[in-house]
Order: C-alpha cells, then sequence, then structure tokens
C-alpha cells in the first residue's frame, strides 16, 4: 500500500477521509479509505446443532434444508443457484437463496453471509452433497455481496463466487421521487451532461451505514502497525501512534453521502427517510460522480496499475469538479434564501462531530482533493468553460504537480520517471521493504510543512520535478531505513531545496548538519537523517546509524 493509500486508508476510516472500496465520499471535514475489501466471517455455533438453523444476525430468515447422499464422490464445490447475479429485491420482501453444495470428504458447515454478516448457516450436515434453500429478508437498502461457504469433516473451507443483489426501497424512491429528479434537472443545466442511464439513489440511516461499514471492514493491527512505519518515516506519526484503534472507533462518523463506480451505488445519510436541503446538495455532488462515471473514466481513481500519485491526481480533478458543480449549484438560486440557512446550520452540525486530535497529514490528505482539486477544476473551467472538463478526462492529470499547478498540466509537464535499486542485499539479513512508491509534490508539501513555514514550503516544493521513496524494516531490531530519491525542473531548484531542507532536518533533530567524507551531510537523533545533493538530483536516507545511511547513498546514487 502507497503512502497516499495509507493516508486515504486513514482518511477513509471513515471520518470520512477516503473511499470505501471504490467509493466517492462526500463530508464535511471537507477522505481514503480504506480501498476496504470485503471480508465474511462464520458463526461460532455450538458443536451439535439440530438440522436447521436460523442465523441470529438479521430477522426475518428461515432454513430448510433436503439432504441427498452422494454415492459418487464429487469434487468440493459450492454454488448460488438464486438468484442470479445483480438482481433486484425491494426491502422488506423475501428473498429465498439456493446452494448446491458438494464435498467428498463430508460437509461438517455450510454459512450464507451478506457483506459479512451471517444470514443463514446449516451445521453437522455428515453428508456429502447439500442441497439449501434459505430465506432473507434485507433490511437495509443498497448492494449486497453474498458469499456462500462449506467447510468440509476434514477443515477445508471452500467458497463459491459471491453474487451482487441489489436491494431498493421503492416506497423511498417514490417519495422523493421528484426532489431526485429536480436536483438531478439542474446538475444536467448546470453540467451540460445527462445520465445515459437510470441512477437510483438509496438513503441509508447513519445506524444502517455503520452496520453496513462495520461488515466491511477488514483492516487488522498487523496492516496498521504496517501502515504506522512508514508514516514514521516521513515524521507523520510516532511509532507508537494506535492506528487501528483509530480507524475501529470513528467508523463512518462523518460520512454524509458516496458513490460507487463497481457498483453504481449512489448513497446519501438521511436519519428520517426525507430529503432535507443539505441532503439536496450533498445529492447534487454525489450526482455528479455518478455523470463522470457514465461519460468518463471514474474508475481510474483506484486503477492499480496506475501509480498512488496519479490516482490521486484523478480524485483530485473528480471531487474537484463536483465540488465546482455544487458551489454553481448555489449561485444559479435553487434553493431559497430559507434553504440555504437550513444548509449551513446542518453543516454546523456536521462538523460538530468531527473527530479531535486527527494528524493533521491525514486530514490534509482527505481535503487535498476537495480544495485544491477544486481550485484546479476552476482554472480549466474558467479557461475554456465545461469543455476544459471533458478535455481534462481524456488527458488525465498524472501528479499532483499537476493539480496544484494548473499551468503545468495545461503545459504539459509530465513528472519524471524515477527508480530505486533494491536494497535487500546492501541492507542484509532480516531487512524487508515495506512500501516503494512516489511522494510527489502534495506529500513534500506535508513533510516539509511540519518544520517549515508556507512561504518555505512552497519555495522548496514548487521545483519537484519527480521522485520515489523506499521504507524497509528489520523487525528483530526495530530499525528502519528510509530513501527518497528526487528530481528537480532546474539547478536552482534543487539548490532551494536544499537550503530548506537543511532547516528542515536541523528542526527536526534539534541539531547541526555534519558534513561526511562521501559527500553528505547528516544529523543524529534517535535515527541519522543524511542528504546527498549531486547533479539533478538529491538523495535522503534515514538509517539507524550512519553507516547504514552510507551504504544505502552509495548504492542508489550510483
Amino acid at each position: 500500500m502507497s503512502l497516499f493509500k495509507q493516508f486515504e486508508s486513514i482518511s477513509a476510516i471513515r471520518f470520512q477521509l477516503g473511499l470505501k472500496k471504490t467509493v466517492f465520499t462526500h463530508s464535511f471535514l471537507a477522505a481514503t479509505a480504506l480501498f476496504l475489501t470485503s471480508c465474511w466471517r462464520e458463526t461460532n455455533l455450538p458443536t451439535r446443532i439440530p438440522t436447521a438453523i436460523p442465523a441470529q444476525d438479521e430477522a426475518g430468515m428461515i432454513a430448510t434444508a433436503t439432504l441427498t447422499p452422494s454415492p459418487t464422490p464429487e469434487p468440493t464445490s459450492i454454488t448460488i443457484l438464486s438468484p442470479g447475479e445483480y438482481s433486484v429485491i425491494d426491502l422488506g420482501q423475501p428473498v429465498e437463496f439456493v446452494i448446491s453444495a458438494t464435498d467428498p470428504n463430508g460437509i461438517r458447515l455450510v454459512t450464507l453471509t451478506s457483506n459479512g454478516s451471517n444470514i443463514g448457516t446449516f451445521q453437522d450436515v455428515e453428508q456429502n452433497e447439500l442441497n439449501f434453500n434459505q430465506e432473507w429478508t434485507p433490511n437495509y437498502a443498497g448492494t449486497h455481496e453474498i458469499i456462500a461457504s462449506v467447510t468440509s469433516r476434514t477443515g477445508q473451507l471452500t467458497s463459491a463466487e459471491p453474487i451482487t443483489i441489489r436491494v431498493v426501497d421503492s416506497q423511498m424512491l417514490a417519495q422523493n421521487a421528484p426532489i431526485w429528479a429536480n436536483v438531478e434537472g439542474n446538475v444536467n443545466e448546470i453540467r451540460g451532461l445527462a445520465a445515459l442511464a437510470p441512477i437510483e439513489p438509496i438513503l441509508l440511516t447513519r445506524a444502517e451505514l455503520k452496520q453496513r461499514l462495520q461488515a466491511d471492514f477488514f483492516y487488522t493491527e498487523e496492516d496498521a502497525q504496517r501502515d504506522v512505519l512508514v508514516m514514521h518515516a516521513f515524521e507523520f506519526l510516532p511509532r507508537d501512534f494506535d492506528l487501528y484503534r483509530l480507524t475501529h472507533r470513528y467508523l463512518g462518523d462523518s460520512l454524509i453521502g458516496f458513490y460507487d463506480p463497481a457498483t453504481k451505488e449512489f448513497v446519501v445519510l438521511s436519519d428520517d427517510k426525507e430529503v432535507n436541503p443539505l441532503e439536496q446538495w450533498v445529492f447534487a455532488h454525489e450526482f455528479m460522480h455518478a455523470l463522470q462515471d457514465q461519460h468518463f473514466q471514474l474508475s481510474l481513481i483506484t486503477d492499480t496499475t496506475l501509480s498512488s500519485e496519479t490516482n490521486l491526481a484523478i480524485r483530485a480533478l473528480a471531487e474537484g469538479e463536483a465540488e465546482l458543480v455544487q458551489e454553481i449549484y448555489i449561485e444559479q438560486g435553487f434553493f431559497t434564501q430559507e434553504e440555504l440557512i437550513d444548509i449551513f446550520n446542518l453543516i454546523s452540525r456536521t462538523r460538530q462531530r468531527e473527530v479531535p486530535n486527527i494528524p493533521s497529514v491525514i486530514v490534509n490528505s482527505f481535503l487535498f482533493p476537495y480544495t485544491v482539486g477544486r481550485d484546479y477544476a476552476e482554472t480549466l473551467y474558467l479557461q475554456n468553460g465545461w469543455e476544459g472538463l471533458n478535455v481534462a478526462w481524456q488527458n488525465l492529470p498524472q501528479s499532483t504537480e499537476h493539480i496544484i499547478h494548473p499551468d503545468r498540466y495545461l503545459a504539459g509537464d509530465l513528472p519524471e520517471i524515477v527508480a530505486l535499486p533494491p536494497l535487500t542485499d546492501t541492507l542484509g539479513i532480516g531487512w524487508t521493504r515495506l512500501e516503494e512508491a512516489t511522494l510527489g509534490e502534495f506529500l513534500l508539501r506535508e513533510y516539509l510543512g511540519q518544520q517549515l513555514d508556507e512561504t518555505e514550503v512552497e519555495t522548496a516544493a514548487t521545483g519537484w520535478g519527480g521522485d520515489r521513496y523506499a521504507v524497509y524494516w528489520h523487525q528483530d531490531n526495530e530499525e528502519l531505513v528510509m530513501v527518497l530519491r528526487q528530481t528537480w525542473d532546474t539547478p536552482a531548484d534543487k539548490d532551494q531545496y536544499e537550503m530548506a531542507f537543511t532547516k528542515f532536518a536541523g528542526s527536526t533533530y534539534g541539531s547541526q548538519g555534519q558534513t561526511q567524507s562521501d559527500g553528505g551531510t547528516c544529523w543524529r537523533g534517535g535515527d541519522a537523517l543524511c542528504f546527498y545533493p549531486s547533479a539533478g538530483q538529491t538523495v535522503t536516507v534515514r538509517a539507524p546509524d550512519l553507516e547504514t545511511a552510507a551504504a544505502v547513498a552509495a548504492v542508489v546514487k550510483e
């Protein structure tokens, strides 16, 4: 996971600082996400249970089963026969799942889950073949990933291909249809794009959302510890920071809407199922994401073939455009004065729920696509109207430098490709690479901004040309190595950065830098931080001692 994706993960912790899977979120902290992966879990049950066991997690479930001995054992398999993929179910109406399972060693347990929550269990079959029918009544609207799994008597677990069903609240849709249509029409008028396919929104209460996120959320203590180490390498977090607790404690607290291009799910938070002015305004933002998904390349924000730096730049384009549409929505007078007062009062109450003492880099990583992305979108809009944004979707920004400096994007100034050699041979036995990725101008500014003022950061970071960083960890010794290789647009830019970094390092370690025999300058604190300028590039190394720093720098500078 890249450093940006870690920040997005944390920001998407659901304060809301990011994405759920491929979800766009909108919050008045004003994301990450983890890029959450779905998980499933079994319900712990007694050793022997009667044939059919209704699951306890959700109401409205009735299980029946027909046992059929298998004269000829077949390979282990389990299949959801019904309903089909992408079936649409009305909220409150039961749906029957038909599952077929076969295991030559005998079936011990079959489970059925929806978004990670158990909705049906069949246990102690002691047969090789099972046809399993499970009736279930969904209790919230939205996309449900259904997974059926079989456990054999030998303990082997096999899962069926997941199916996705969509649960819709027909009553809510009918009740709010005139409001949705009005907002959609207004956004179409502003942006000049029409929906290519129907878009059906979902209203969830905060409690319903919390239930969904808890079922979907898969982030282990090991994941969190790894992320903390990488961020600690750049001084962003102390090594003992409890990231795991933070992610779980504030899951979904400030989320008020999201759009998921993978599932086409469009959610607005509403605790009374009736759309107030703020929720209409959020709807406008999320509807813009739906239009981006239908007309452009929205899914590229999570394309793993792209760098995390490029993912963030594309996300800034998407969020910046949606923010701009929201601003124009207000300016166009689509709300009355009373509704505007209502909106800003609701925003104020939302802000009161914000989480205190979140590390600034996490908050700023969330804010970047909305704030700097909005300025980027406005620059393109002022130059060439909405056609400027259409062109941007065809010629995507490649870096946060493009978002921070739209003139460089327009000039076609592409980031340089920077490489790092592997360091495992140099570092020796016991060292593991935790991460290698691009830092980018945005995170470089965050790094320097821990010790320098805004003017100094602006001067130092503006000449960024490209970079690559890597972080290594020695578990037994609890030691860390970070290397950052950077290129600069001009020699003057490199010199300005060198001056700024010298001040940054001195302030960070509280000491004067000492010139080394290899031409580097090093500062000593708990670790050694060494800086090596050369023609066209700079190399920064953080290591447990000067000898390790020098060895790493020698390999990287070659």
